[in-house]
This record gives C-alpha cells, sequence and structure tokens, in this order.
C-alpha cells in the first residue's frame, strides 16, 4: 500500500514539473503612448488576459507612462488597455517563442474625438 502512494505521488509530481515546464515566464513591458502625438499615458488600466478570457494581472502606467507585468502563460494572451480621454484598446493573439524571458510592447492608445 505504501509503495502505491509513493508511486502515484511520484507519478503527480512528475506531471506538474512537466506542466510547469510548459509555462512560459516573460516580464512584458514597454510604454503607453498618445497614438497621435507619441506623448506618454499615464495612469493607463493595463490588463492581460488569457486565452480563456480571464484576468490574469492587472497593472497601470506610471507618470512617464512606462508599464510592466509578469506573464506566466501557456498560450496566447490579449493586453486591454483603458484611460479616460481615449478609445478602449485591445491586442489580441500575442504569443511568446519558448526561451523567451522578457519583451518591450509599446502600446499606442487613440484619443476620442
Amino acid at each position: 500500500m505504501k509503495l502505491r502512494t509513493a508511486l502515484f505521488a511520484l507519478g503527480m509530481f512528475g506531471h506538474v514539473a512537466a506542466t510547469a515546464q510548459d509555462t512560459l515566464h516573460v516580464q512584458l513591458h514597454g510604454m503607453v503612448v498618445n497614438a497621435t502625438t507619441g506623448e506618454p499615458v499615464y495612469e493607463a488600466l493595463v490588463e492581460w488576459y488569457d486565452a480563456g478570457g480571464h484576468r490574469q494581472a492587472i497593472t497601470q502606467s506610471n507618470s512617464e507612462g512606462h508599464y510592466a507585468m509578469f506573464i506566466a502563460t501557456t498560450g496566447a494572451i490579449e493586453l486591454r488597455v483603458q484611460e479616460n480621454g481615449y478609445a478602449p484598446f485591445v491586442e489580441s493573439d500575442i504569443v511568446f517563442e519558448p526561451g523567451e524571458s522578457a519583451r518591450e510592447h509599446d502600446l499606442q492608445l487613440v484619443p476620442k474625438e
């Protein structure tokens, strides 16, 4: 009985380890800027959604327009950005390469008219 339990536990650990290796951990960072003027947009809400449409992380651009977040993903992601005075921004199907640890990714918001 003890041997069976130990083998089961070992099998479960092996599955978890294999799954963890398939997950990419990436630092996504960049600037949120006004698409018309190129000026930084500060305090913009930047959200990361997984392929299932579930929000995984949220951050805000700083006073210089910079944002950063760590992403743990096994597939494509979607970024959404909201800020007063700008049209909602959505970028889908962002995919990371195996071994990629960081990516600079600027986001351009279109001002509302």
